[in-house]
């Protein structure tokens, strides 16, 4: 004869096989939508900026941790491209007072320019100070993610 334990075990296990078995399948459709609705790693960022004499078109690659290239687009009012400025720009962790060192933009032609490797060493907020000829500093505020 068994014991009364060992059945009412056996006996508890029968019916929560089905309620187990039943909860996988759920499980399963959580974590697909989860998945589907994940946010995407971000494309490159475009911002718009100018001063009384410039537009300045300024693309984050990759605004994401580490480092990415910044594009800048550079005109005047009318439009025409600038060629020979001077554009330097620094990445500033505004939360943390911190900035990386500055990064001097290369010429690539028709009023375009790079600044190559622009370090963001943290997540959260950041302030990209360019200066354009020594003529005062454009603020963007950029958000890099992880």
């Amino acid at each position: 004869m068994r014991s009364r334990a060992v059945e009412f075990g056996r006996d508890m296990w029968t019916r929560r096989r089905p309620a187990v078995v039943g909860g996988v399948p759920a499980v399963v459709v959580v974590v697909v939508v989860v998945w589907w609705l994940w946010p995407q790693s971000a494309g490159p960022l475009e911002m718009h900026a100018g001063t009384p004499e410039r537009i300045v078109t300024v693309t984050v690659e990759r605004p994401r941790l580490g480092s990415s290239d910044i594009a800048i687009a550079l005109a005047d009012r009318e439009g025409k491209a600038v060629e020979g400025a001077v554009i330097r720009i620094d990445a500033v962790d505004p939360r943390m007072g911190m900035a990386e060192a500055p990064v001097t933009a290369v010429a690539a032609g028709s009023g375009r320019y790079l600044a190559a490797a622009v370090p963001f060493m943290s997540t959260g907020q950041w302030e990209l100070r360019m200066t354009v000829d020594d003529t005062g500093t454009l603020v963007l505020p950029v958000w890099i993610g992880g």
